[in-house]
């Protein structure tokens, strides 16, 4: 009997480690649950982000309501010269309100279907070119999955999410330049996801001072149009070699934006009627003939070129060998 009871205590046991086993999901399934949830989480909380900007790190502290119904309110705290500020997002649209300016900006909601598959893609680029490894951990006394986001074959991390292991909301972000160094970060302070915030939060009130309003509107050209009338800028094979994609296309003011991405990092391809100024550090350089301006800042790369009465502008994390290959190719 002593003996049966023994065989029947280690089967339960091994019953319990492996129905524990079983409920665990890999980092992939975590890191696309926790991109689900985006604007579908119920929740109050102090968000602290920092950014370093010229050697300098500028922080913002702000306080932050949302709901599941993708409805999204934030109040800014620090530093001083934001503080006041207030950004109002009601699902339908966007609503940046900055009193000592006296201006509002109205833009597009962050959870309309755009940007919803913008966001989507980013995940699906993740997945396609980086490595993702997970860990437990803690964070604000919550059991968290530590998730490692780096280059395939490569060693440093580029992005360290802290998701929530109950809701699967992402409560810390840590962003990492190529080499390393922390490029950006943003944290929650404290979160409650017991108090359900008010709908009138999410409700923007024409304040009683006077003040200008600007309009940020979108047009997103589908890419299957985009592909329809020029494959050329959609299909840069410079940029597919090192795993980017074409993610969006939309009018801007005086041409047309092409986002591409590989999940992580971002460059922005411009088609303009006319090149904006350029700074006053840039460098000329020349190939094959055509010269185009050359400027960095902060890791971030500008180009800029003519070409056929075209107007080329592109910025973001690229070497000048691609931008060189991408002028060749545009000829």
């Amino acid at each position: 009997m002593k003996r049966y009871l023994i065989l029947v205590f280690i089967l339960i046991l091994i019953l319990e480690i492996s129905s524990g086993f079983a409920e665990e999901k890999n980092p992939i399934e975590i890191l696309s649950s926790a991109w689900e949830s985006e604007g579908r989480i119920s929740f109050v909380a102090t968000e602290t982000s920092g950014m370093y900007i010229g050697g300098r790190l500028n922080i913002t502290v702000s306080k932050v309501f949302a709901l599941a119904t993708g409805k999204f309110r934030r109040e800014y705290l620090f530093p001083s010269f934001l503080a006041g500020d207030l950004l109002i997002d009601d699902g339908n649209s966007s609503y940046y309100y900055q009193p000592g300016k006296g201006l509002l900006t109205v833009g597009p909601s962050l959870y309309d279907p755009q940007h919803r598959d913008i966001h989507h893609k980013l995940l699906e680029l993740i997945m396609k070119n980086y490595d993702i490894s997970g860990q437990p951990d803690k964070f604000l006394g919550r059991d968290v999955t530590k998730i490692c986001i780096s280059p395939k074959n490569g060693k440093n991390i580029l992005l360290v999410l802290w998701i929530d292991n109950q809701t699967r909301l992402i409560l810390k972000r840590e962003r990492y330049t190529p080499d390393g160094k922390l490029q950006e970060y943003s944290f929650y302070t404290d979160i409650d996801f017991t108090t359900i915030p008010n709908e009138r939060l999410f409700v923007w009130i024409k304040p009683r001072k006077d003040f200008r309003t600007v309009e940020r509107r979108e047009r997103f050209i589908p890419l299957e149009e985009t592909k329809r009338r020029d494959t050329t800028l959609v299909n840069l094979s410079p940029l597919q070699e090192k795993g980017y994609e074409c993610i969006s296309v939309k009018e801007v003011p005086g041409g047309i934006a092409y986002h591409f991405s590989d999940g992580i990092n971002n460059i922005m391809f411009f088609d303009l009627h006319n090149l904006p100024p350029m700074p006053p550090f840039v460098r000329r350089v020349t190939t094959d003939g055509i010269v185009y301006s050359y400027w960095q800042f902060d890791g971030m790369s500008g180009f800029a070129w003519s070409y056929n009465r075209r107007r080329f502008l592109i910025i973001g994390v690229i070497e000048r060998d691609i931008i060189e290959r991408i002028i060749k190719r545009l000829r």
